[in-house]
């Protein structure tokens, strides 16, 4: 292991750092900010589009927002969401699931740069954000509620994660970090664009001792996690419409957990690893001139994973997707339609299993003097293992100007969506281990459906937002957890239902205030509540910018209420309030200061696995 950091040094380090910074201002201010309504969303209906033409409820979290809020995961940074639940199971790399309004993890998709990051060999295909780090990441948007129509299958929420593009010129930068239970961090990019094309250049190498991932490890032996990224973006202008596009990134991960069974005499044990391989690739060619263009492109992604216990080999898995995707849309200023088609193959190369799914789909998208905002749109999914769906979606809004540049906006959506039994779950009542009423039984696709009303507020200082929603899933899938017969389909309903409440306000033109809240109720086929969901969850933010814009400081608070796990055991409530600044030296040095969990709250999101007490980080910024 990496040499202790001592919280020592790193307090004198802070103390040294802010008696020597004198107050400035950052270059990116409150006031700077665009008016909410003209920020340009793509994951709605996968074309550019301000938030003021669409209807469906999108977060977008900007690179200012993710080196304010200073996380290494990127899920943490995701959690200050409204309507985004994470629970972690022991720290950094350990099992990490993320929800949106309620809903399973394994019922969101995840997409980087347009390829999909999901693990096929896992029960349910679940996205990957045990290993997905905020490096490198310029923007995130997510999309909540069932959208199915434009991404198929699992898509009870859509988050779409994009990476950093070469601007013009040669530029670059390193980045070390050094923080609490020898957390390092060293990364470095380089880039270059022209009129001819660009190209960018990542890696990161990332290791921690981590802590006692489980409550009941009474050796309070630390479990730590290594992680090693290599990104490459570059692009080629073939001409002044057309353009190619490859995306290349490869992340390498070792992590310690506890809970594994001895190879020889079956013992629960506390002495686990993993090693982890992820690749994934995108080659796209994108045409566009004003009124029409067309994406076509073909995705890769490739899982590995080999578990030990006793630091001997217990089993391994190996999973691949393999997608071609098309896009095209035709602009006629009133009246806009959209339309596409995708492949998808879903392999565990492991255990030789597969399927395929096909979709295409449309949607048609119409205006009323830039004030009435209409959708419909309509999905046709072909499908190995249980056949075909079709999915729709519809939504309005209507905006209203008030005086002042105030405006106000009513919208409302109604989409369905559906999962599609994963290789494991069907190959599991196919197999020998089944019995009973799931032996041989023939899963079919879940089903789901979502309604939200809202109404929002803005201006360029401020922005209010009240959404209200509910949905449901049919026919869901469940482990049969009694008699173990193996995977069975439930005829009731589980259904999700809340509000959510956005908030953001320049209080002076160097402060600003950000807050959400979210209460949701979730309920399974028998009326319990669903596990590790908060029926209560409020984050606050405040970003205060200083003189000559050098500095930013700024204050989370995230605090969660009402959490159930296994058996309808209560977790206790907690709030954690955590504190970081950015300090821009010149325009080659930026220093950074993060303090996670001040106030050293103890606490569990998941039931019997410790959380990180106090930690201090620091780190330093070098640029071309």
């Amino acid at each position: 292991m990496k040499p202790t950091f001592s919280r020592n040094a790193l307090c004198c380090a802070l103390l040294f750092c802010s008696n020597t910074i004198n107050a400035q201002t950052i270059a990116h201010t409150p006031q700077d900010e665009p008016n909410e309504l003209e920020t340009i969303t793509v994951v709605s209906s996968k074309i550019a589009t301000p938030l003021r033409e669409i209807a469906t409820s999108v977060t977008v979290i900007s690179k200012e927002d993710i080196e304010a809020r200073a996380n290494t995961s990127l899920s943490e940074i995701m959690r200050h969401e409204v309507s985004v639940g994470v629970s972690n199971s022991g720290g950094i790399g350990k099992n990490t699931t993320l929800r949106i309004r309620g809903e399973d993890g394994f019922r969101t998709k995840v997409f980087m740069d347009g390829i999909e990051l999901s693990d096929p060999t896992a029960p349910q295909a679940t996205p990957i954000f045990d290993d997905i780090l905020s490096n490198f990441v310029e923007r995130i948007e997510i999309l909540r509620g069932p959208q199915g129509l434009m991404y198929g299958a699992d898509a009870g929420g859509v988050v779409s994660i994009t990476t950093e593009q070469a601007s013009l010129g040669l530029h670059g930068s390193a980045k070390a970090e050094l923080g609490s239970d020898s957390t390092q961090l060293i990364n470095g990019e380089l880039g270059f664009a022209n009129d001819t094309g660009h190209i960018y250049l990542a890696a990161s190498d990332f290791s921690t001792d981590g802590f006692n991932a489980q409550t009941s490890d009474t050796s309070n032996e630390k479990d730590g996690y290594e992680n090693t990224t290599i990104h490459l973006n570059a692009g080629l202008n073939l001409s002044q419409d057309l353009q190619l596009n490859f995306v290349l990134r490869d992340v390498t991960s070792d992590n310690d957990y506890d809970g594994c069974y001895d190879n020889i005499t079956y013992a629960l044990i506390n002495q686990c690893r993993t090693e982890g391989e992820n690749q994934t690739a995108r080659l796209s060619v994108h045409y566009q001139q004003k009124e029409m263009g067309h994406t076509l492109g073909l995705a890769k992604t490739d899982i590995e994973r080999d578990f030990f216990s006793n630091e001997q080999f217990s089993y391994g898995s190996k999973g691949e997707i393999t997608k071609v995707d098309y896009t095209g849309f035709y602009d006629l200023k009133r009246h806009k339609l959209i339309w596409g088609a995708d492949n998808e193959s879903q392999k565990i190369t492991s255990s030789k299993l597969e399927r395929e799914q096909t979709g295409v789909y449309v949607e048609y998208q119409t205006s009323l003097q830039d004030s009435l905002y209409f959708t419909a749109g309509m999905r046709y999914d072909d499908n190995d293992t249980f056949g075909t769906h079709t999915s729709y979606r519809v939504s309005a809004a209507y905006l209203i100007p008030l005086a002042k540049q105030n405006t106000l906006k009513f919208k409302s959506t109604y989409g369905t969506g559906f999962r599609a039994p994963s290789l494991y779950e069907q190959d599991y009542n196919n197999g020998d281990y089944a019995y009973g009423d799931a032996a041989g039984l023939q899963l079919k696709e879940e089903t789901s459906k979502g309604f939200d009303f809202g109404l929002e507020f803005n201006n360029p200082n401020q922005h209010a937002s009240l959404v209200f929603f509910k949905q449901t899933i049919a026919d869901e899938i469940y482990f049969d957890n009694i008699a173990y017969q193996g995977y069975l389909q439930n005829a009731s309903s589980s259904e999700s239902q809340g509000a959510e409440l956005e908030f953001s306000q320049d209080l002076t033109k160097q402060l600003r205030l950000r807050a959400n809240y979210t209460y949701n109720e979730t309920h399974t086929t028998d009326e319990q509540p669903r596990l590790r969901r908060p029926k209560q969850q409020a984050n606050i933010g405040l970003q205060q910018s200083w003189l000559a814009q050098s500095l930013q400081t700024n204050l989370f608070v995230n605090h969660v209420r009402e959490l159930f796990d296994i058996g309808g055991q209560p977790l206790d409530n907690y709030s954690v309030v955590s504190v970081s600044a950015n300090y821009q030296l010149n325009q080659a040095l930026k220093f950074n200061v993060k303090i996670d969990n001040l106030l050293d709250r103890e606490y569990q999101e998941v039931a019997g696995y410790n959380t990180s007490g106090l930690a201090v980080y620091i780190g330093i910024q070098a640029s071309l």
